[in-house]
Protein backbone atom coordinates (compact mmCIF):
# COMPACT_ATOMS: atom_id res chain seq x y z
CA UNK A 1 0.00 0.00 0.00
CA UNK A 2 1.38 3.40 -0.99
CA UNK A 3 2.15 6.05 1.59
CA UNK A 4 -0.41 8.44 0.12
CA UNK A 5 -3.15 5.81 0.49
CA UNK A 6 -2.12 5.10 4.08
CA UNK A 7 -2.22 8.81 4.88
CA UNK A 8 -5.62 9.16 3.23
CA UNK A 9 -7.10 6.32 5.30
CA UNK A 10 -5.47 7.52 8.52
CA UNK A 11 -6.62 11.13 8.13
CA UNK A 12 -10.15 10.12 7.10
CA UNK A 13 -10.75 7.77 10.01
CA UNK A 14 -9.15 10.22 12.43
CA UNK A 15 -11.60 12.92 11.39
CA UNK A 16 -14.51 10.46 11.61
CA UNK A 17 -13.43 9.50 15.11
CA UNK A 18 -13.18 13.15 16.17
CA UNK A 19 -16.63 13.93 14.76
CA UNK A 20 -18.20 10.98 16.59
CA UNK A 21 -16.52 11.93 19.86
CA UNK A 22 -17.59 15.56 19.49
CA UNK A 23 -21.19 14.57 18.72
CA UNK A 24 -21.43 12.26 21.72
CA UNK A 25 -19.72 14.81 23.94
CA UNK A 26 -22.17 17.50 22.85
CA UNK A 27 -25.10 15.19 23.50
CA UNK A 28 -24.06 14.37 27.05
CA UNK A 29 -22.91 17.91 27.81
CA UNK A 30 -26.17 19.47 26.64
CA UNK A 31 -28.13 16.96 28.71
CA UNK A 32 -26.13 17.64 31.87
CA UNK A 33 -26.13 21.40 31.31
CA UNK A 34 -29.88 21.58 30.77
CA UNK A 35 -30.63 19.45 33.80
CA UNK A 36 -28.49 21.73 35.94
CA UNK A 37 -30.11 24.88 34.55
CA UNK A 38 -33.60 23.39 34.88
CA UNK A 39 -32.92 22.33 38.46
CA UNK A 40 -31.71 25.82 39.39
CA UNK A 41 -34.72 27.44 37.70
CA UNK A 42 -37.26 25.19 39.42
CA UNK A 43 -35.65 25.53 42.86
CA UNK A 44 -35.33 29.32 42.55
CA UNK A 45 -39.00 29.62 41.53
CA UNK A 46 -40.08 27.57 44.53
CA UNK A 47 -37.91 29.61 46.91
CA UNK A 48 -39.35 32.87 45.52
CA UNK A 49 -42.91 31.60 45.96
CA UNK A 50 -42.10 30.40 49.48
CA UNK A 51 -40.77 33.83 50.45
CA UNK A 52 -43.84 35.61 49.06
CA UNK A 53 -46.28 33.21 50.76
CA UNK A 54 -44.33 33.43 54.00
CA UNK A 55 -44.60 37.22 54.02
CA UNK A 56 -48.18 37.47 52.67
CA UNK A 57 -50.31 34.37 53.22
CA UNK A 58 -53.65 35.88 52.21
CA UNK A 59 -55.91 34.52 49.48
CA UNK A 60 -54.83 37.20 47.02
CA UNK A 61 -51.16 36.19 47.28
CA UNK A 62 -51.95 32.50 46.85
CA UNK A 63 -54.13 33.25 43.84
CA UNK A 64 -51.36 35.36 42.29
CA UNK A 65 -48.82 32.55 42.75
CA UNK A 66 -51.21 29.99 41.29
CA UNK A 67 -51.90 32.28 38.32
CA UNK A 68 -48.17 32.61 37.61
CA UNK A 69 -47.65 28.84 37.60
CA UNK A 70 -50.87 28.08 35.74
CA UNK A 71 -49.42 29.95 32.78
CA UNK A 72 -46.68 27.35 32.53
CA UNK A 73 -48.14 24.64 30.28
CA UNK A 74 -45.41 22.12 30.94
CA UNK A 75 -45.62 21.89 34.73
CA UNK A 76 -47.89 21.03 37.62
CA UNK A 77 -47.72 23.31 40.69
CA UNK A 78 -49.22 22.18 44.01
CA UNK A 79 -49.44 23.78 47.46
CA UNK A 80 -49.59 21.19 50.26
CA UNK A 81 -50.30 21.77 53.92
CA UNK A 82 -48.07 20.31 56.64
CA UNK A 83 -49.85 16.93 56.41
CA UNK A 84 -49.38 16.83 52.60
CA UNK A 85 -53.02 17.57 51.84
CA UNK A 86 -53.61 19.65 48.71
CA UNK A 87 -54.45 23.30 49.39
CA UNK A 88 -54.40 24.37 45.76
CA UNK A 89 -52.98 23.24 42.40
CA UNK A 90 -52.41 24.64 38.92
CA UNK A 91 -54.06 21.72 37.10
CA UNK A 92 -55.97 18.48 37.57
CA UNK A 93 -54.24 15.17 38.29
CA UNK A 94 -55.41 11.72 39.28
CA UNK A 95 -55.39 10.30 42.80
CA UNK A 96 -52.67 7.85 41.73
CA UNK A 97 -50.42 10.68 40.59
CA UNK A 98 -51.15 12.61 43.80
CA UNK A 99 -50.18 9.56 45.86
CA UNK A 100 -46.87 9.39 43.97
CA UNK A 101 -46.24 13.08 44.68
CA UNK A 102 -47.02 12.70 48.39
CA UNK A 103 -44.86 9.57 48.73
CA UNK A 104 -41.94 11.26 46.98
CA UNK A 105 -42.12 14.39 49.19
CA UNK A 106 -42.38 12.33 52.38
CA UNK A 107 -39.15 10.52 51.41
CA UNK A 108 -37.31 13.70 50.39
CA UNK A 109 -38.13 15.50 53.66
CA UNK A 110 -35.44 13.43 55.38
CA UNK A 111 -32.85 13.95 52.61
CA UNK A 112 -30.69 16.88 51.55
CA UNK A 113 -31.74 16.60 47.90
CA UNK A 114 -34.89 18.57 46.98
CA UNK A 115 -34.94 17.91 43.23
CA UNK A 116 -34.97 14.69 41.23
CA UNK A 117 -35.39 13.80 37.56
CA UNK A 118 -38.06 11.11 37.10
CA UNK A 119 -37.99 8.94 33.94
CA UNK A 120 -41.11 6.83 34.52
CA UNK A 121 -43.77 9.25 33.31
CA UNK A 122 -46.04 9.06 30.24
CA UNK A 123 -44.29 8.75 26.86
CA UNK A 124 -41.06 8.24 28.81
CA UNK A 125 -40.35 11.99 28.82
CA UNK A 126 -38.20 12.94 31.84
CA UNK A 127 -39.82 15.18 34.46
CA UNK A 128 -38.15 17.28 37.14
CA UNK A 129 -39.77 17.01 40.58
CA UNK A 130 -38.84 19.58 43.19
CA UNK A 131 -40.26 20.82 46.49
CA UNK A 132 -39.54 23.31 49.26
CA UNK A 133 -41.14 24.07 52.60
CA UNK A 134 -42.73 27.38 53.65
CA UNK A 135 -43.96 28.96 56.85
CA UNK A 136 -46.38 31.91 57.10
CA UNK A 137 -46.23 34.72 59.63
CA UNK A 138 -49.28 33.10 61.26
CA UNK A 139 -47.30 29.93 61.94
CA UNK A 140 -48.89 27.82 59.23
CA UNK A 141 -46.52 25.40 57.47
CA UNK A 142 -46.66 23.53 54.22
CA UNK A 143 -44.86 22.52 51.02
CA UNK A 144 -44.64 23.86 47.49
CA UNK A 145 -44.21 21.25 44.75
CA UNK A 146 -43.45 21.46 41.00
CA UNK A 147 -43.63 18.68 38.42
CA UNK A 148 -41.75 20.20 35.44
CA UNK A 149 -42.09 18.50 32.05
CA UNK A 150 -38.81 18.47 30.01
CA UNK A 151 -40.39 17.31 26.76
CA UNK A 152 -39.74 20.50 24.75
CA UNK A 153 -36.05 20.39 25.50
CA UNK A 154 -35.84 16.69 24.62
CA UNK A 155 -37.23 17.46 21.17
CA UNK A 156 -34.85 20.39 20.68
CA UNK A 157 -31.89 18.36 21.84
CA UNK A 158 -32.72 15.54 19.43
CA UNK A 159 -32.97 18.05 16.57
CA UNK A 160 -29.58 19.48 17.48
CA UNK A 161 -28.10 16.00 17.65
CA UNK A 162 -29.46 15.16 14.18
CA UNK A 163 -28.11 18.47 12.90
CA UNK A 164 -24.71 17.58 14.35
CA UNK A 165 -24.78 14.25 12.55
CA UNK A 166 -25.66 16.02 9.30
CA UNK A 167 -22.79 18.45 9.72
CA UNK A 168 -20.57 15.50 10.59
CA UNK A 169 -21.49 13.77 7.35
CA UNK A 170 -20.63 16.88 5.35
CA UNK A 171 -17.40 17.17 7.32
CA UNK A 172 -16.52 13.58 6.41
CA UNK A 173 -17.07 14.35 2.73
CA UNK A 174 -14.82 17.36 3.09
CA UNK A 175 -12.34 15.17 4.96
CA UNK A 176 -11.96 12.95 1.90
CA UNK A 177 -11.02 15.96 -0.23
CA UNK A 178 -8.66 17.34 2.41
CA UNK A 179 -7.09 13.92 2.88
CA UNK A 180 -6.24 13.69 -0.82
CA UNK A 181 -4.67 17.13 -0.71
CA UNK A 182 -2.70 16.53 2.48
CA UNK A 183 -1.47 13.12 1.38
CA UNK A 184 0.02 14.63 -1.76
CA UNK A 185 1.42 17.60 0.13
CA UNK A 186 3.08 15.34 2.68
CA UNK A 187 4.36 12.76 0.22
CA UNK A 188 6.71 15.08 -1.69
CA UNK A 189 8.77 16.17 1.38
CA UNK A 190 8.89 12.57 2.58
CA UNK A 191 10.26 11.49 -0.79
CA UNK A 192 12.87 14.23 -0.39
CA UNK A 193 13.71 12.82 3.05
CA UNK A 194 14.10 9.37 1.51
CA UNK A 195 16.49 10.79 -1.09
CA UNK A 196 18.57 12.49 1.62
CA UNK A 197 18.85 9.34 3.72
CA UNK A 198 20.08 7.43 0.67
CA UNK A 199 22.78 10.05 0.09
CA UNK A 200 23.83 9.83 3.75
CA UNK A 201 23.92 6.03 3.54
CA UNK A 202 26.23 6.30 0.53
CA UNK A 203 28.70 8.36 2.58
CA UNK A 204 27.86 11.87 1.42
CA UNK A 205 27.39 13.63 4.75
CA UNK A 206 27.40 17.24 3.49
CA UNK A 207 23.84 16.93 2.16
CA UNK A 208 21.85 20.02 1.23
CA UNK A 209 18.70 20.01 3.35
CA UNK A 210 16.04 22.56 2.30
CA UNK A 211 15.44 25.09 5.08
CA UNK A 212 11.81 25.54 6.14
CA UNK A 213 10.37 27.98 8.66
CA UNK A 214 7.30 25.80 9.29
CA UNK A 215 7.10 23.53 12.33
CA UNK A 216 5.16 20.63 10.83
CA UNK A 217 6.25 17.03 11.33
CA UNK A 218 7.86 16.66 7.90
CA UNK A 219 9.91 19.83 8.34
CA UNK A 220 11.03 18.54 11.73
CA UNK A 221 11.94 15.22 10.09
CA UNK A 222 14.09 16.99 7.50
CA UNK A 223 15.71 19.02 10.28
CA UNK A 224 16.42 15.81 12.22
CA UNK A 225 17.99 14.28 9.11
CA UNK A 226 20.23 17.35 8.85
CA UNK A 227 21.19 17.00 12.52
CA UNK A 228 21.86 13.30 11.98
CA UNK A 229 24.14 14.09 9.04
CA UNK A 230 26.04 16.64 11.14
CA UNK A 231 26.35 14.14 14.01
CA UNK A 232 27.62 11.44 11.67
CA UNK A 233 30.15 13.86 10.20
CA UNK A 234 31.29 14.81 13.71
CA UNK A 235 31.53 11.12 14.58
CA UNK A 236 33.62 10.48 11.46
CA UNK A 237 35.87 13.43 12.30
CA UNK A 238 36.19 12.23 15.91
CA UNK A 239 37.09 8.76 14.68
CA UNK A 240 39.79 10.22 12.47
CA UNK A 241 41.05 12.30 15.39
CA UNK A 242 40.91 9.19 17.57
CA UNK A 243 43.07 7.28 15.12
CA UNK A 244 45.49 10.20 14.99
CA UNK A 245 45.71 10.34 18.79
CA UNK A 246 46.14 6.62 19.27
CA UNK A 247 48.78 6.55 16.52
CA UNK A 248 50.68 9.29 18.35
CA UNK A 249 50.32 7.62 21.76
CA UNK A 250 51.47 4.26 20.43
CA UNK A 251 54.25 5.74 18.29
CA UNK A 252 55.96 7.41 21.25
CA UNK A 253 56.57 4.26 23.36
CA UNK A 254 57.40 2.28 20.23
CA UNK A 255 60.05 4.88 19.31
CA UNK A 256 61.56 4.57 22.79
CA UNK A 257 61.53 0.79 22.62
CA UNK A 258 63.07 0.75 19.15
CA UNK A 259 65.73 3.35 19.95
CA UNK A 260 66.91 1.94 23.26
CA UNK A 261 66.80 -1.63 22.05
CA UNK A 262 69.03 -0.56 19.11
CA UNK A 263 71.50 0.95 21.58
CA UNK A 264 71.54 -2.25 23.59
CA UNK A 265 72.06 -4.26 20.42
CA UNK A 266 74.77 -2.24 18.66
CA UNK A 267 76.87 -0.83 21.52
CA UNK A 268 78.99 -2.20 24.33
CA UNK A 269 77.52 -0.54 27.41
CA UNK A 270 78.25 -0.67 31.10
CA UNK A 271 75.79 -2.64 33.28
CA UNK A 272 74.30 0.49 34.95
CA UNK A 273 73.53 2.00 31.54
CA UNK A 274 72.08 -1.29 30.34
CA UNK A 275 69.86 -1.43 33.38
CA UNK A 276 68.70 2.16 32.93
CA UNK A 277 67.87 1.72 29.26
CA UNK A 278 66.22 -1.65 29.89
CA UNK A 279 64.07 0.02 32.53
CA UNK A 280 63.00 2.70 30.03
CA UNK A 281 62.05 0.00 27.54
CA UNK A 282 60.05 -1.82 30.23
CA UNK A 283 58.23 1.35 31.33
CA UNK A 284 57.29 2.33 27.79
CA UNK A 285 56.16 -1.21 26.95
CA UNK A 286 54.04 -1.22 30.13
CA UNK A 287 52.53 2.15 29.20
CA UNK A 288 51.66 0.83 25.75
CA UNK A 289 50.16 -2.31 27.31
CA UNK A 290 48.01 -0.23 29.69
CA UNK A 291 46.90 1.96 26.80
CA UNK A 292 45.80 -1.05 24.78
CA UNK A 293 44.01 -2.52 27.81
CA UNK A 294 42.21 0.78 28.43
CA UNK A 295 41.12 0.91 24.80
CA UNK A 296 39.87 -2.68 24.98
CA UNK A 297 37.84 -2.06 28.13
CA UNK A 298 36.45 1.24 26.84
CA UNK A 299 35.31 -0.49 23.65
CA UNK A 300 33.53 -3.19 25.68
CA UNK A 301 31.84 -0.60 27.92
CA UNK A 302 30.60 1.49 25.00
CA UNK A 303 29.32 -1.55 23.10
CA UNK A 304 27.25 -2.56 26.13
CA UNK A 305 28.60 -6.10 25.90
CA UNK A 306 30.41 -5.98 29.24
CA UNK A 307 28.80 -8.12 31.95
CA UNK A 308 28.90 -6.78 35.51
CA UNK A 309 29.36 -9.23 38.36
CA UNK A 310 27.43 -7.23 40.96
CA UNK A 311 27.28 -7.92 44.67
CA UNK A 312 25.88 -6.11 47.70
CA UNK A 313 28.67 -3.92 49.01
CA UNK A 314 29.17 -1.64 52.01
CA UNK A 315 30.48 1.64 50.58
CA UNK A 316 32.31 2.63 53.77
CA UNK A 317 34.23 -0.66 53.89
CA UNK A 318 34.85 -0.45 50.13
CA UNK A 319 36.51 2.97 50.43
CA UNK A 320 38.45 1.92 53.53
CA UNK A 321 40.09 -0.79 51.40
CA UNK A 322 40.86 1.70 48.63
CA UNK A 323 42.36 4.07 51.19
CA UNK A 324 44.67 1.27 52.34
CA UNK A 325 45.75 0.53 48.75
CA UNK A 326 46.60 4.18 48.13
CA UNK A 327 48.42 4.64 51.43
CA UNK A 328 51.94 4.58 49.92
CA UNK A 329 51.03 6.99 47.10
CA UNK A 330 49.40 9.35 49.59
CA UNK A 331 52.37 9.26 51.95
CA UNK A 332 54.97 9.64 49.20
CA UNK A 333 53.33 12.89 48.10
CA UNK A 334 52.61 14.05 51.67
CA UNK A 335 48.84 14.26 51.10
CA UNK A 336 45.94 13.68 53.46
CA UNK A 337 43.10 11.36 52.29
CA UNK A 338 39.95 11.35 54.43
CA UNK A 339 36.86 9.13 54.03
CA UNK A 340 33.68 10.18 55.86
CA UNK A 341 30.34 8.29 55.83
CA UNK A 342 27.23 10.17 56.99
CA UNK A 343 25.52 6.95 58.19
CA UNK A 344 25.96 3.19 58.33
CA UNK A 345 23.21 2.28 55.84
CA UNK A 346 25.35 2.72 52.72
CA UNK A 347 24.90 -0.47 50.70
CA UNK A 348 24.99 -0.61 46.90
CA UNK A 349 24.95 -3.34 44.22
CA UNK A 350 28.22 -2.96 42.28
CA UNK A 351 30.86 -4.91 40.41
CA UNK A 352 33.62 -4.34 42.95
CA UNK A 353 36.45 -4.70 40.45
CA UNK A 354 35.00 -2.35 37.83
CA UNK A 355 33.71 0.19 40.34
CA UNK A 356 37.12 0.23 42.02
CA UNK A 357 38.64 0.94 38.61
CA UNK A 358 36.36 3.97 38.19
CA UNK A 359 37.03 5.32 41.68
CA UNK A 360 40.78 4.69 41.39
CA UNK A 361 40.86 6.76 38.19
CA UNK A 362 39.31 9.71 40.05
CA UNK A 363 41.53 9.37 43.12
CA UNK A 364 44.68 8.87 41.01
CA UNK A 365 43.88 12.08 39.13
CA UNK A 366 43.36 13.87 42.45
CA UNK A 367 46.72 12.60 43.75
CA UNK A 368 48.56 13.59 40.55
CA UNK A 369 47.14 17.10 40.43
CA UNK A 370 47.25 17.98 44.14
CA UNK A 371 50.36 19.64 45.52
CA UNK A 372 52.23 18.16 48.52
CA UNK A 373 50.45 18.99 51.76
CA UNK A 374 47.05 19.05 50.05
CA UNK A 375 43.87 17.22 51.02
CA UNK A 376 41.56 14.75 49.28
CA UNK A 377 38.16 14.21 50.92
CA UNK A 378 35.68 11.44 50.15
CA UNK A 379 32.15 12.04 51.53
CA UNK A 380 29.54 9.26 51.46
CA UNK A 381 25.87 10.15 51.94
CA UNK A 382 22.48 8.60 51.21
CA UNK A 383 19.45 10.42 49.82
CA UNK A 384 16.24 8.31 49.70
CA UNK A 385 17.02 5.58 47.14
CA UNK A 386 20.42 6.81 45.97
CA UNK A 387 23.92 6.92 47.43
CA UNK A 388 26.13 9.94 46.79
CA UNK A 389 29.93 9.75 46.55
CA UNK A 390 31.74 13.10 46.59
CA UNK A 391 35.48 13.15 45.83
CA UNK A 392 36.94 16.61 46.49
CA UNK A 393 40.54 17.82 46.25
CA UNK A 394 42.23 21.20 46.64
CA UNK A 395 44.55 20.72 43.69
CA UNK A 396 45.22 22.78 40.58
CA UNK A 397 41.67 22.56 39.22
CA UNK A 398 40.32 22.33 35.67
CA UNK A 399 39.68 25.36 33.41
CA UNK A 400 35.98 26.03 32.87
CA UNK A 401 36.35 25.75 29.08
CA UNK A 402 37.60 22.16 29.47
CA UNK A 403 34.95 20.84 31.90
CA UNK A 404 32.56 19.66 29.17
CA UNK A 405 35.31 17.85 27.26
CA UNK A 406 37.15 15.95 29.98
CA UNK A 407 34.96 12.87 29.33
CA UNK A 408 36.19 12.59 25.73
CA UNK A 409 38.68 9.90 24.81
CA UNK A 410 42.31 11.11 24.74
CA UNK A 411 41.29 14.62 25.80
CA UNK A 412 43.86 16.17 28.12
CA UNK A 413 43.60 19.56 29.80
CA UNK A 414 47.40 19.89 29.60
CA UNK A 415 48.60 17.34 27.07
CA UNK A 416 52.33 17.49 27.78
CA UNK A 417 51.87 17.60 31.54
CA UNK A 418 49.33 14.76 31.56
CA UNK A 419 51.59 12.53 29.49
CA UNK A 420 54.51 13.31 31.76
CA UNK A 421 52.41 12.38 34.80
CA UNK A 422 51.39 9.09 33.18
CA UNK A 423 47.89 9.95 31.99
CA UNK A 424 46.57 8.27 28.84
CA UNK A 425 43.53 10.49 28.38
CA UNK A 426 41.16 7.52 28.71
CA UNK A 427 40.64 7.37 32.48
CA UNK A 428 37.65 9.68 32.79
CA UNK A 429 35.97 8.23 29.68
CA UNK A 430 36.29 4.76 31.25
CA UNK A 431 35.04 6.04 34.61
CA UNK A 432 31.94 7.58 33.06
CA UNK A 433 31.07 4.38 31.18
CA UNK A 434 31.49 2.26 34.33
CA UNK A 435 29.22 4.57 36.33
CA UNK A 436 26.57 4.45 33.58
CA UNK A 437 26.76 0.64 33.55
CA UNK A 438 25.83 0.80 37.25
CA UNK A 439 22.79 2.97 36.35
CA UNK A 440 24.50 5.93 37.98
CA UNK A 441 25.39 9.52 37.17
CA UNK A 442 28.66 11.43 37.48
CA UNK A 443 29.18 15.20 37.44
CA UNK A 444 32.14 17.53 37.96
CA UNK A 445 32.74 21.06 39.17
CA UNK A 446 36.07 22.83 39.42
CA UNK A 447 37.82 26.16 39.92
CA UNK A 448 41.37 26.90 38.93
CA UNK A 449 43.62 27.07 41.97
CA UNK A 450 40.89 25.81 44.33
CA UNK A 451 40.41 22.19 43.31
CA UNK A 452 37.98 19.78 41.70
CA UNK A 453 34.90 17.90 42.91
CA UNK A 454 33.43 14.77 41.33
CA UNK A 455 29.99 13.57 42.47
CA UNK A 456 28.78 10.03 41.75
CA UNK A 457 25.14 8.98 42.24
CA UNK A 458 24.22 5.28 42.20
CA UNK A 459 21.10 3.37 43.30
CA UNK A 460 21.12 2.30 46.93
CA UNK A 461 20.27 -1.20 48.11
Amino acid sequence: MKLATKLLIAIFFSIVFVIIVMSLSFYHFSKSYYKHQLQEDVENRLLSHAEIIGAHSDETTLAHVMMMEAGQEENTFIIFDESLQVINSSRYFSDEVLANYQLWISKKIHQNSKTEFIDTMEEHIPHAWSYTSFATIDGERGYLFIDQDTGSFEKTRKHIFLLTLGIGFLAMCLAVIVSFYLSKRLTNPIMKAQELTREIASGRLDVDVPISTSKDEVSILLSDISIMAISLKEYRDERQQFLTNISHDLRTPLTYIKGYSALLKDQQLEPPVVKEQSNIIYQEASRMEHLVQDLFHLMKYEEGSFHLDVERTDLKGFFDQIQTKLKLDIQSKQLNLKVHAANDDMYVAIDRGQFERAVMNLLSNAIRHTQPGGEINVALTRETQRCMIEIRDNGTGIPEKDLDRIWERFYRVDSSRSTKLGGSGLGLAITKEIIHLHHGLISVSSKMGEGTTFIIEIPAE
